[in-house]
């Protein structure tokens, strides 16, 4: 059959085994035909995609996806070939005539009662596994005939299956059908449109950077050296202009497939001879070889943010003349200082890539449910589904020294920083950020995505008010490691409104203000409070925004007694 769909509806509607309604039946996704590679870099590709499955690898329930990526194994991610679409086919193949019930597996021929008029049935058999079939039929043993009546509801348990010539009842409700998936277990019934069917799972990559540029990145230091300029205040316009850093060379060397002991004495010897630079001390900063990853990554992605385009308040300063050079030299600074923040950006150029990489059924949470990735019908590899866009986005920094101020406030054990950097370094040192679904997470790294994660979600409700777009489409990215949100809007096509872009140069100090001034009570208030700070009210957001799944959320972190926002505002 032909339909037509746009991009951004075939990911987010149309995956491999989803079922869909088209054209007044129900149809089957098979695969997409010829879907176009989308060349991006492999390391971090799988890096984005075992933090995407960890929920499920933490539960042994991720199909061995993690094992595989941690293996090294290709990941091919496509887009969908807008010339060849998708293919589908009828499912599931069982039809009830329209005068007298019976069931059929043809709607293409006559029924006993001489009716030619059919309706789909809408029922199917799924399994956590990822199995799907048509239900299981108990015939009459003397016509080999089934009918059923319809109770009025979606129940599947509650349909009356006869005989429509004896009128013996045969079942009620689908019979017991086990999945032959080896666990034996009873297959589930819906109807093929239930959310427990057929859960897609997204993340989202941005600022990917193709094969040559992550090799650029390398080349010239690498996560060292984006760790060491976002430490100095994201200083200079470009990070990765300049000789190689010997830090640089080491991370190249090991990536290589070196160790780090024999990769660390190359380096140095290329130091002694002055073929690499010193770098400053960003990449020898004492950090758990962990957390000196992660600070590395989030480092990385907050480096190529900037790299394709931003604009900061003080080039806007420099290049207006009044009265908009008035406005942001004496209303910016002070409403940015007020909301507890050291910097703004626009990013003008932020490239953003949906990732479908898997889905569950019986459910969406990763405690009770089994990953089901996508894999290439012929060679089995791992495949990943995407849609790529450039969007625009907003940068905010939390300022370190307030953080680690409000930190103690709250009373954890931390020294004193005099400067900004010294904070941020003083931070990474004792941090440990949980992961979404982590339960047992360290105080300190719940107190501070709590309190970002926070920041950022009441940012989005203020920022979807004052730039004009629905707040369903602004989402967020968090870099908690250094403190940074950023806030882009989820464009789905190739026309991005520029509501973010007129908020940052006309009305930033108006959304700042309402965010640190504005109501903090939930209209749920007391249960809200009593029940966690946070709700649909007042700081829950769509699932499309959020990639925490509304956890780690409190309003009391920033508005409560010693609130970070309450201090900032009172300083």
């Amino acid at each position: 059959m032909r339909a037509n769909r746009g991009a951004s509806q075939i990911l987010f509607g149309m995956l491999p085994s989803q079922t869909v309604d088209l054209e007044g039946g129900v149809w089957r996704v098979s695969r997409w035909v010829d879907p176009v590679p989308i060349s991006i870099d492999q390391a971090t590709l799988r890096r984005t995609l075992l933090q995407a499955v960890k929920p499920w690898a933490d539960h042994g329930d991720d199909s061995g996806i993690s094992t595989l990526l941690y293996a090294q194994e290709e990941v091919q991610l496509v887009r969908v070939n807008e010339l060849r679409g998708v293919s589908v086919e009828r499912f599931p193949k069982q039809w009830r005539c329209r005068q007298c019930n019976r069931l059929t597996t043809a709607s293409d021929r006559r029924c006993t009662c001489g009716s030619t008029r059919f309706a789909q049935m809408q029922f199917v058999a799924y399994h956590k596994c990822g199995r799907l079939q048509e239900p299981q039929l108990r015939r009459c043993r003397t016509h080999g005939q089934v009918a059923v009546r319809l109770p009025g509801t979606a129940a599947a348990r509650e349909l009356y299956f006869y005989c429509p010539e004896c009128n013996r009842e045969l079942s009620r409700g689908f019979p017991y059908k086990p999945c032959d998936c080896g666990t034996n277990e009873r297959m589930d019934l819906n109807v093929h449109r239930s959310g427990v069917v057929f859960s897609p799972h997204y993340t989202v990559l941005v600022n990917p950077p193709d094969p040559t540029e992550a090799a650029r990145l390398i080349s010239t230091g690498g996560g060292a050296r984006a760790l060491d300029w976002v430490l100095n205040g994201l200083s200079g316009e470009d990070p990765s202009a300049g000789q190689q850093t010997v830090q640089g060379l080491e991370e190249m060397l090991i990536q290589n497939g070196l160790t780090p002991e024999f990769a660390k004495q190359m380096a140095q010897n290329a130091l002694e001879r002055g073929e690499v630079a010193e770098g400053s001390d960003g990449g020898r900063v004492d950090l758990p070889h962990d957390v000196r990853e992660l600070a590395q990554e989030e480092a990385i992605d907050l480096m190529t943010a900037l790299d394709r385009g931003r604009l900061r308040v003080q080039g806007m300063i420099d290049g207006s003349g009044p009265p908009l050079k008035a406005l942001y030299e004496s209303s910016y600074p002070p409403k940015i200082k007020r909301a507890g923040l050291a910097n703004v950006e626009l990013l003008t150029d932020f490239p953003v890539t949906t990732l479908a990489f898997g889905f569950t059924r019986d459910g969406r949470d990763p405690a009770e449910t089994t990953l089901v990735p996508f894999r290439d019908r012929e060679r089995g590899t791992i495949r990943v589904y995407g849609l790529q866009a450039h969007t625009e986005a907003l940068l905010f920094q939390l300022d370190p020294v307030q953080v680690l101020g409000h930190l103690r406030e709250r009373g954890f054990s931390l020294p004193n920083a005099p400067d900004a950097k010294s904070a941020r370094v003083e931070l990474l040192k004792t941090v440990r950020i949980p992961h979404p679904s982590e339960n047992e997470p360290q105080g300190l790294g719940e107190a501070v995505i709590t309190l970002l994660h926070s920041y950022a979600h009441r940012l989005i409700r203020h920022l979807a008010f004052n730039s004009g777009i629905e707040r369903d489409e602004l989402s967020e990215y968090l870099l908690p490691h250094h403190l940074s949100l950023i806030v882009y809007a989820s464009s789905r096509g190739d026309f991005v409104l520029g509501g973010l872009q007129s908020v940052f140069e006309t009305a930033l100090h108006l959304s700042l203000e309402s965010f640190v001034a504005g109501e903090t009570r939930c209209p749920l208030d007391p249960g809200c409070r009593a029940g966690g700070g946070a709700c649909m009210a007042c700081l829950h957001l769509g699932e499309p925004s959020c990639r925490w799944f509304n956890r780690f959320l409190d309003r009391e972190v920033l508005f409560g007694e010693n609130g970070f926002v309450s201090n900032a505002h009172h300083e």
